[in-house]
């Protein structure tokens, strides 16, 4: 099966690697299009990497121009050399809806893994999304009806979230023997973020409400990949809170609660079954901007999922240690039912491989 791929991040490159591993053991695959180092691992013949490809901003656009034309006449032009079987564009819509209609043009077959967010914001992408993609693969539950509502073949096919997730250590025990904690208290995990902006507006805040517990908890910060160590030492060096390095998903699994940086780390916190408070804060032109493009109600996306606030989320001003402190109080004085809400959102991604059922429908339209 001749593949073309269009991943135009890191995560992208990620999930699309993920999916076309599975896709190689019903199938022989050869790969084309763009991508980062896992695809091209898998021996995807590349045009564009995605650290050429990842634009940021208008600013990003405006001084891109001739680089957005250049990718998009050389990968037409290998798609007329190619001739694909199908051609499989992973999130990245800015620039993918439009590739997907000068594929759809050369007869290819298109198919969209990771859904854009039409929920969020940018509802009018489902007529794109209608008219140049022949089957959507989502990866959300809820998304399933919104697009089938739309006239779009789609197939919900689970989070690819969940083929990332690995833990560094067998059990409680080991994980708090490793960072030398009382195994007789419970844990809370402080996830400030991966971006820089995020870590300087959270984690400040979260260490002063982590004092107001300090005789009763163990804390410990997850740091992100790619964040510098001593950007998060900066501010635990004065306290008993612990750096995790490369077990984010360790400190989700083993903490009796989280305080978690709005984002993918909510569900991904919410597939460990813990339940957490989101926290955000950004500028105030990032704040009136968001508020202006995005129509959903709530934040996180468990609270998104289950269509009402399981998950607290105190943004932008309400986002202090002192409310960090009351909702804190407010979970474990219930913590039962925020316990169980919580698992109800992990039950709806029970039992999916997400890439292995992404790859069995490709197959199965090809």
């Amino acid at each position: 099966m001749k593949v073309f791929m269009i991943a135009g991040e890191e995560s992208g490159d990620i999930h699309g690697s993920n999916l076309i591993h599975q896709l190689k053991e019903l199938v022989d695959v050869s790969l084309y299009g763009t991508g980062g180092d896992n695809l091209k691992s898998l021996g995807q013949e590349q045009y564009f990497r995605t650290d050429q490809m990842t634009i940021i901003g208008l600013d990003g656009i405006v001084s891109n121009i001739p680089l957005i034309f250049r990718m998009f006449k050389t990968l037409e032009e290998k798609l007329d050399e190619v001739k694909p079987d199908v051609v499989i564009l992973v999130d990245y819509p800015g620039f993918n809806l439009r590739f997907a209609k000068k594929a759809q043009a050369k007869g290819c077959k298109v198919v969209y893994y990771i859904a854009p967010q039409v929920w969020a914001w940018h509802y009018s992408r489902v007529h794109k999304i209608r008219k140049y993609i022949d089957k959507v693969l989502c990866i959300l539950p809820f998304e399933e009806e919104l697009f089938k509502h739309e006239g779009i073949d789609v197939t919900y096919v689970g989070n690819p979230v969940l083929d990332n997730m690995k833990y560094k250590f067998e059990n409680r025990s080991e994980f708090c023997k490793y960072f030398s904690l009382d195994e007789n208290k419970e844990i809370i995990g402080l996830l400030p973020g991966s971006r820089r902006r995020e870590i300087f507006g959270l984690l400040p805040e979260m260490i002063k409400a982590s004092k107001h517990f300090d005789d009763n908890f163990e804390f410990v910060v997850a740091k992100a990949a790619g964040v510098d160590t001593n950007v998060i030492a900066e501010y635990t060096d004065n306290s008993k809170i612990k750096i995790a390095e490369d077990c984010t998903y360790d400190v989700m699994k083993y903490s009796k609660l989280a305080w978690v940086c709005s984002g993918t780390a909510t569900l991904e916190t919410a597939l460990n079954q813990t339940p957490m408070i989101l926290l955000y804060n950004v500028g105030l032109l990032s704040w009136f901007i968001g508020k202006m493009l995005v129509k959903t109600k709530y934040a996180g996306l468990p609270n998104i999922i289950e269509g009402r606030e399981i998950v607290p989320e105190l943004l932008q001003s309400d986002m202090n240690a002192e409310n960090i402190i009351n909702k804190t109080e407010m979970i474990l004085s219930n913590y039962d039912k925020y316990k169980k809400d919580i698992e109800k959102v992990s039950s709806k991604f029970d039992q999916i491989y997400p890439s292995k059922k992404a790859a069995e429908e490709i197959l199965s339209i090809v």
